[in-house]
């Protein structure tokens, strides 16, 4: 068996404007939880993007890496942390809002070829064998469907990981028939089956995911509460129990964020 894990978490944007304060905290606490605390992943098989390392060709090449040779009875697993937000899709008759869910990588600026989509998520994805125990965790604004002004603020505020402005190249590009992306899935087929895996989501697609200061250190809240119930439950509660615990704890605590699962493996445990 061969265990591998790819953390992403942008905390600094070329745009200070649109710099968040917990993702890489994120993926320490998820790179801690996984090799150390549970001792499931070797850190030689743990690569972490962070900041501007983590632009849209360093993600897709170490996607490849992370899913390249995978056997039954592998387990993989893929976290970003950082922004998130919705462009206008290629399309419109899978998509009822006309809209693709999207992260942000370091280097995205609204243009095709910085944005990750949810569809190029799909193909990267589509080759993991059955049998390879898949998870996908995403602490980012409108994630559910993605398988498919500042201020200065205290550490009390909230921040959200999304982009206010994003989308507005697309929507030029996509005008013409000429947009790299249409090129792109010209001979690809969007991908529709179910995902081969589990994606655990920060919330539902219109909604935002919070950046938050939770005891004395900035995290996700999706991410931070997650941590906190798979070591209280991991081993005895499935993924999709889980995030319904991770619900209940955000909606208490003040959130106002709806984590979601999808995949075939949401009703499996975190760990094999």
């Amino acid at each position: 068996m061969q265990n591998k894990a790819l953390l992403v978490g942008i905390n600094k944007y070329p745009d200070p404007r649109n710099e968040l304060r917990g993702c890489v905290n994120d993926i320490l606490d998820m790179e801690y939880f996984i090799s150390e605390k549970n001792k499931v992943y070797d850190k030689q098989n743990i690569k972490k993007l962070t900041d501007k390392a983590a632009t849209k060709n360093n993600i897709v090449e170490q996607i490849k890496w992370l899913v390249n040779g995978a056997q039954a009875g592998d387990q993989l697993l893929f976290h970003y942390s950082g922004h998130g937000a919705q462009a206008p899709t290629l399309f419109n008759k899978l998509e009822q809002d006309g809209l693709d869910e999207i992260i942000c990588p370091y280097d995205y600026n609204g243009s095709n070829e910085t944005t990750l989509r949810d569809k190029e998520f799909a193909h990267l994805f589509a080759g993991i064998p059955k049998g390879v125990h898949f998870i996908w965790i995403s602490d980012s604004c409108h994630a559910e469907d993605l398988s498919r002004d500042p201020q200065p603020l205290t550490p009390s505020d909230n921040r959200y990981r999304y982009f206010s402005k994003a989308g507005n190249e697309d929507m030029m590009l996509l005008k013409g028939n000429t947009s790299p992306l249409k090129k792109l899935f010209e001979n690809l087929p969007p991908i529709i089956a179910p995902l081969n895996g589990a994606l655990l989501s920060a919330c539902e697609s219109h909604e935002l995911s919070a950046d938050a200061y939770i005891n004395n250190k900035f995290n996700g809240a999706f991410t931070y509460y997650l941590i906190k119930n798979l070591i209280e439950y991991g081993n005895s509660k499935p993924m999709n129990l889980i995030v319904q615990l991770v619900n209940r704890e955000l909606q208490h605590n003040g959130y106002d964020q709806s984590p979601q699962t999808e995949g075939l493996l949401e009703n499996a445990n975190f760990f094999i």
